[in-house]
C-alpha cells in the first residue's frame, strides 16, 4: 500500500493533461525592457537625425569642407551604432518574432546598403550613405503609421491609378483629334502633359485664351476634363489615402492587443505551472500521511 501511494505523486493529473502548451515569448528580457524604453528610441532617434545632418553638411560644401575627415569618421561610429541596434533588437525580440516584422527587414535592407556604400572601390556606391535617413520613417511611429496606411490602402490607390490612367486616354485622345494643329496637342503625349498641367491648374487660363478663337467649344472640353480629372479622380485618390490614414491607428490598437495577448499567455503558462507544481505537493503529502498512518497500523485518513 505505501509503494503504491508514493507512486501516486509520478502521476500527472488530469487536468495537467488537459492544459495546452502556449507559446511563450522568445528573446532575453532585459533587452526587451531596453529597447521598450523611451531613453532607447530616444538615443537611435538623436543618432538618426544628427547622421542626417553631417551628410547633408558634407553634401553641401563637398569633400573639401575642414569637417571632412570627422564627418567620415562619425559616419562610421554611426553605422556601427546602427548595426549594433540591430543586433540587439533581434535578441530583444527573438527570431521569430524579429523577422515577422516587415519594418526590422526594412532597417536590415538599409544598414545592409549603408555597409556596401563603405566600400571605396566604387565611389558612386558612397551616394547610398544616405538611405540611412530613411530609417526615421521606421523610428518614429507616426510616420511608420503612415507608410504602412499608403501600403494598406495600396489595393485603392491602384484601382484609382487606373481609372485616371483611362480618364487621361480618352481626354488625349479626344484633344489630340480635336487640336491637333495647336501647340501641346500634336500627339498622344503631348495632349497628355498639357492635360496633366491642366489638371493641376498650371496655365488653365493661357490654354483656352490660345485655343479659344480658333475652336469657340475649347472651354466646354477643358472644363469638363478638369472637373472629371482634378476634381473628381484626383479627390477620390486623395480619399482612399486619408481613409487609410484614419484607420491605421486601428491596426495599431490590434498589434498592441496581441502584445498583451501574449503577455496574459505567458502569465497562464505560469499560473499552469504553479497549479501542477502544488498539486504534485498535494499528491506527496497526501502520499507521505498513509505511509505514516500505515507504519502505525492505523486506518489511513481520509485525503
Amino acid at each position: 500500500m505505501a509503494n503504491a501511494a508514493i507512486a501516486a505523486p509520478g502521476v500527472v493529473s488530469p487536468s495537467a493533461k488537459k492544459s495546452k502548451p502556449k507559446t511563450r515569448r522568445g528573446g532575453v528580457p532585459l533587452l526587451r525592457w531596453l529597447t521598450r524604453n523611451w531613453v532607447w528610441d530616444s538615443f537611435i532617434l538623436l543618432c538618426i537625425i544628427a547622421n542626417a545632418a553631417i551628410l547633408g553638411y558634407d553634401a553641401h560644401y563637398g569633400e573639401t569642407n575642414a569637417y571632412h575627415a570627422q564627418i567620415e569618421l562619425w559616419n562610421t561610429y554611426f553605422l556601427w551604432i546602427f548595426t549594433a541596434e540591430l543586433a540587439i533588437e533581434f535578441l530583444a525580440q527573438g527570431p521569430k518574432r524579429y523577422f515577422k516584422s516587415g519594418w526590422n527587414w526594412f532597417d536590415m535592407a538599409v544598414i545592409g546598403l549603408s555597409w556596401i556604400a563603405v566600400t571605396p572601390a566604387i565611389s558612386a556606391l558612397r551616394t547610398l550613405r544616405v538611405v540611412r535617413v530613411f530609417r526615421l520613417v521606421s523610428a518614429v511611429p507616426q510616420m511608420r503609421r503612415v507608410v504602412e496606411a499608403l501600403f494598406g490602402a495600396m489595393p485603392g490607390i491602384l484601382a484609382t491609378l487606373a481609372i485616371l490612367a483611362v480618364v487621361f486616354y480618352i481626354g488625349a485622345v479626344m484633344g489630340t483629334t480635336l487640336f491637333h494643329e495647336e501647340e501641346g496637342f500634336g500627339d498622344l503625349g503631348e495632349s497628355a502633359l498639357s492635360l496633366f498641367a491642366l489638371s493641376q491648374f498650371d496655365g488653365w487660363g493661357d490654354t483656352i485664351a490660345r485655343l479659344q478663337p480658333e475652336y469657340p467649344y475649347a472651354w466646354f472640353f477643358v472644363l469638363t476634363f478638369t472637373v472629371i480629372a482634378a476634381f473628381a479622380v484626383l479627390n477620390l485618390f486623395i480619399g482612399v489615402i486619408v481613409e487609410a490614414v484614419q484607420q491605421a491607428p486601428q491596426e495599431e490598437i490590434k498589434e498592441e492587443l496581441d502584445d498583451v495577448q501574449e503577455d496574459v499567455e505567458g502569465i497562464a503558462v505560469a499560473q499552469e505551472d504553479a497549479a501542477v507544481v502544488q498539486q504534485r505537493i498535494l499528491d506527496e503529502v497526501r502520499a507521505l500521511r498513509s505511509e505514516v498512518a500505515a507504519l502505525r497500523g492505523a486506518p489511513p485518513a481520509s485525503a
